[in-house]
């Protein structure tokens, strides 16, 4: 059965073309009350006697023949004052369905969809040449750049329908622009391994599917000989994994685009960061860099045949690691006042959408949901969570669940963060004042405290307001998203910290017990991991072996809050190296720190 208006009135009918027409009436016969169906035929009122092995059914029938009305009688009145919604968002009403981002699936009112078409307007008149959009994961990014490539494709000149009711129709400039312009489109978001090699197996994979998007040129009389010769070579190198051809692909692409067509096509690159985030927690960041860094700089830098593009991504990628020779990059992050609405829903979506779905349940949502800030615009709402919470009708913790927060993981267990306290005070429901480069920069992240704020907010698990910008930096006041966010917080984050400091636990604990190999495989765990000959190195001075260890002990042994822990105080006729007094459990340790060969 379904829950949108229209489509049950539709059900409706059907069900009552199926069940018995007429009215049910009854007539005395013999001093008893007879049921009879009553019935207009040729424009004679004809009666029909119940029989009464007929009536269990018949009054069934009847009684839900009543019902039926009677709701279709309500839903009518509910769905004409829809009207004036559906005029503006014409597909809120359409059936919802999870999973699907290509735009060609929304199209005509196939599903559910809300209208971002205006992005296409607003880019328009914008004019930058290279547009760059972070948002969280799951807000629409993927959906947005599938609209704008099928609006724009000449492939799809032919189909004006799949916009004519939308926002961007609406706008004469957009409206001629429509099928006027090639457009290559890729993602980065499959671009994920263990190595390098096996990373960049998967952008092939992408960058030869783009390819494959684009085999028409291969019958184009505009194209030469060599040029169809180029194509093939291309894509068949993609399928060799020969990685010499990624550098120049797009732009040779571009080229191929413009001869056939004659116009300068528009390149979108979806998830462009995927790749550099998964380089950076698995250990092949400089090799990943160099190629991305190439690759981007011979597509929007050494591009005589690019028009425009619109980039996507989760972060801000710092210009000096990337985009190092772009000066015509427009950079829309979550705190920018530019393309606010164009990705995540608005309060009025949500509320409109919930009610052409017939869902009366805007204060349960707002209070799970609500939160999201992009630029000024608040009450910004995640689609994922929103299409699930509609299609389910559960109230759950959908979004959280669908991004990784492995990048996170490893930065709070490199650094000896000394912040959880920051992170308890955000679960209280209070925000913190911060001041945070939204410039992400990769391989300096080690040892930069900013760089946890920095990645809170650009995959929205902080909100932040108050915001003002100088240069770089923005100062604002960050706070948890919202409700469901809160919950995330209150489990991985804060486990997430717990987990940095494991080692220390398992070194104390083994400690306090006499267990030494269980000390010395701690001590050996992290040698392995972050240790360096040259920091014990012996030719470095007599005690500078027992230096090291000694302030590496220092450490581990005063992350412990309710232990006193000194170093080479004065006791009775010499200095102990370590001592500690364990409070409340009335136990002393000394340590005496030695180098052996």
């Amino acid at each position: 059965m379904s829950t949108n208006p229209t489509k049950r009135i539709e059900e409706i009918d059907r069900r009552l073309e199926e069940l018995p027409k007429g009215t049910l009436t009854y007539k005395k016969i013999n001093g008893k009350e007879q049921p009879y169906i009553q019935r207009t035929i040729d424009g004679k009122s004809v009666s029909h006697y119940v029989k009464l092995t007929e009536r269990e059914q018949v009054f069934m029938e009847f009684e839900e023949r009543t019902k039926l009305q009677e709701e279709k009688k309500h839903l009518t009145a509910y769905a004409e004052g829809l009207k004036d919604i559906l005029k503006h968002n014409p597909y809120l009403s359409a059936k919802v369905v999870i999973g699907y981002q290509d735009f060609e699936d929304f199209t005509c009112g196939q599903q559910f969809y809300v209208d971002k078409t205006h992005f296409i307007t607003e880019w328009l008149r914008e004019g930058t040449k290279i547009t760059l959009i972070t948002r969280p994961r799951r807000f629409g990014k993927t959906t947005l750049l599938s609209t704008v490539r099928m609006f724009f494709d000449p492939r799809y000149a032919d189909h004006p329908e799949y916009f004519c009711k939308l926002r961007v129709w609406q706008d004469e400039r957009s409206r001629s622009m429509f099928g006027s312009t090639p457009v290559i489109s890729t993602s980065f978001g499959g671009c994920k391994g263990i190595d390098y090699k096996q990373s960049i197996r998967g952008m092939m994979g992408q960058l030869r599917t783009m390819y494959g998007h684009h085999e028409y040129l291969l019958d184009s009389p505009r194209l030469s000989d060599r040029d169809k010769e180029l194509f093939k070579e291309t894509k068949c190198a993609f399928f060799n994994n020969d990685t010499s051809y990624i550098e120049n692909s797009i732009r040779y692409l571009c080229e191929l685009l413009y001869k056939h067509f004659g116009v300068k096509p528009i390149v979108l690159i979806d998830e462009y960061d995927t790749p550099l985030i998964e380089a950076y927690t698995d250990g092949y960041w400089d090799e990943m860099i160099t190629t991305c860094r190439q690759l981007f700089h011979n597509t929007l830098k050494e591009n005589d045949y690019l028009g425009r593009a619109i980039i996507t991504g989760v972060t801000k990628v710092s210009k000096n690691s990337l985009f190092y020779d772009l000066n015509n990059l427009l950079v829309a992050t979550v705190t920018d006042d530019i393309y606010t609405d164009c990705c995540g829903f608005t309060e009025q979506e949500v509320m409109d959408a919930l009610k052409c779905q017939n869902i009366d349940d805007m204060k349960k949502v707002k209070e799970m949901y609500d939160g999201f800030i992009i630029g000024h615009q608040k009450d910004i709402y995640n689609p994922w969570s929103i299409v699930n919470y509609m299609h389910d009708r559960q109230l759950r913790s959908y979004w959280i669940l669908t991004s990784s927060n492995k990048l996170i993981g490893d930065i709070i267990c490199r650094h000896p963060y000394d912040k959880k306290y920051e992170i308890e005070q955000l679960m209280t429901g209070k925000p913190i004042h911060k001041v945070i480069n939204e410039n992400i920069t990769f391989q300096y992240l080690d040892g930069d405290e900013n760089s946890l704020w920095s990645l809170l907010l650009a995959v929205g698990y902080i909100k932040a307001e108050n915001v003002v910008k100088d240069n770089e930096w923005t100062e604002c006041d960050v706070s948890v998203t919202n409700k469901e966010v809160m919950s995330m917080f209150r489990t991985q984050i804060i486990a997430m910290f717990s987990n940095g400091n494991i080692a220390y636990e398992n070194f104390t604990r083994a400690l306090i017990r006499h267990r030494t190999w269980d000390m010395i495989g701690v001590m050996e765990d992290i040698a392995e991991y972050s240790m360096s000959y040259f920091d014990t190195a012996k030719n470095t001075g007599k005690h500078a072996p027992e230096n090291f260890y000694h302030g590496l002990l220092l450490g581990i042994l005063g992350y412990k809050e309710n232990w006193s822990v000194s170093s080479n105080r004065e006791s009775g006729d010499g200095f102990a190296d370590i001592l500690i007094q364990i409070e409340d459990e009335n136990v002393g340790i000394v340590i005496e720190v030695k180098y052996a060969e």
